[in-house]
């Protein structure tokens, strides 16, 4: 009777020792990496008036000369995208 208390107690023990180390292990997930906007092309943007151009760089908070050619503004956008 005494021998099969023991193995009891040591099944026991047993078990709450594989839950244990279960509990242990910790799930490393890789970083999620941001996805990078992407840039407009050029031809996407020569697609847009120079106005329209001009009102994109005020969103994005970009320094491009209104003076400028469209083409000046479309590489000035481009530059700092």
């Amino acid at each position: 009777m005494e021998i099969i208390g023991i193995i009891v107690v040591v099944l026991v023990v047993a078990y709450f020792v594989s839950n244990n180390k279960k509990d242990k292990k910790v799930k490393v997930q890789a970083p999620v990496a941001k996805p990078q906007p992407k840039k407009p092309s050029v031809a996407e943007l020569k697609k847009l008036t120079k106005n329209q151009l001009i009102e994109l760089a005020e969103k994005k908070n970009l320094k491009v000369k209104k003076s400028g050619a469209k083409a000046a503004v479309i590489s000035e956008i481009r530059d700092q995208l």
